[in-house]
């Protein structure tokens, strides 16, 4: 049975590793932010009745890597070497609303 603490990891680590895949790591300024970015994103699949559809949560995993990647250009842009809270903001800003995160 998929859980909401499985989902939440799954889509915590599609993060991390996207970042990881671009030389990025995540500075504790940003993790508190993605973190609860990501972890909202698994409670509204639970809300929707989601937790156990793999294609619903298939797409939340795609759209945090697309958003991951979005803060990658952010930071790189910026001269960045690690995702920091103003890459997080711009992601935002730039994708909001992707489901199921905003």
């Amino acid at each position: 049975m998929v859980t909401l603490e499985l989902v939440q990891n799954r889509l915590w680590l599609a993060a991390e590793l996207r970042a990881a895949q671009a030389g990025f790591g995540i500075a504790p300024d940003c993790t508190l932010h993605l973190r609860g970015f990501v972890d909202a994103g698994a409670v509204t699949l639970m809300a929707e009745g989601h937790l156990q559809d793999a294609t619903r949560v298939a797409l939340a995993e795609a759209n945090i890597i697309a958003f991951t990647s979005r803060m990658v250009v952010e930071a790189t842009t910026l001269g960045l070497t690690e995702l920091h809270e103003p890459t997080f903001f711009a992601a935002k800003s730039a994708l909001c609303p992707i489901w199921p995160f905003c």
